[in-house]
């Protein structure tokens, strides 16, 4: 951290400062954190939630999102096709070891009823807050987001140093 500048060094220590208190306040709890479902376990619910958002993934782009090695999330993933909640897809062209998966109808309801519990919980984070606030909030996090984003896309790590 030598190379930044006071100004960051400031904002970071702010930031780091903010974190420390939401962990306090619980804001950090993971919304897909034991999604209720009584034949699944939670971390099937959260790939079911995972597929909803991004609607088609590979194998290894799902279980990089939930942090799961390879061995671990085939298994994941046989237990909930055989259930018929996902279906596989193999690569037909250069790499037929590609496989992604998809929802099945049954599998997107059963993700739109995940994805009610994750707004729940998130709508009760923000409630606290008044409606202009939530506005400025989320355009700020939405900045965050590109700016990451743009960051990861063009390698650029240079922007910590000013």
């Amino acid at each position: 951290m030598s190379e930044l500048t006071s100004e960051v060094r400031v904002v970071v220590a702010r930031l780091r400062n903010l974190f420390v208190d939401m962990a306090r306040q619980g804001a950090f709890a993971n919304p897909l954190d034991e999604l209720p479902h009584a034949e699944l376990e939670p971390r099937q619910m959260q790939a079911l939630w995972w597929l909803r958002a991004e609607s088609f993934l590979s194998v290894n782009g799902l279980a990089e999102r939930m942090g799961m090695a390879m061995p671990p999330m085939t298994r994941l993933l046989d237990r909930l096709e055989e259930l018929e909640l996902i279906t596989r897809h193999r690569g037909m062209r250069a790499d037929k070891r590609q496989v992604a998966v998809r929802l099945t109808a049954r599998g997107g309801a059963v993700a739109d009823e995940a994805d009610a519990v994750v707004q729940e919980r998130l709508a009760r984070l923000l409630l606290p807050m008044e409606g202009e606030e939530r506005s400025v909030l989320l355009d700020a996090l939405e900045h965050w987001v590109q700016a990451l984003a743009l960051a990861r896309t063009s390698g650029d790590d240079s922007r910590t140093a000013a």
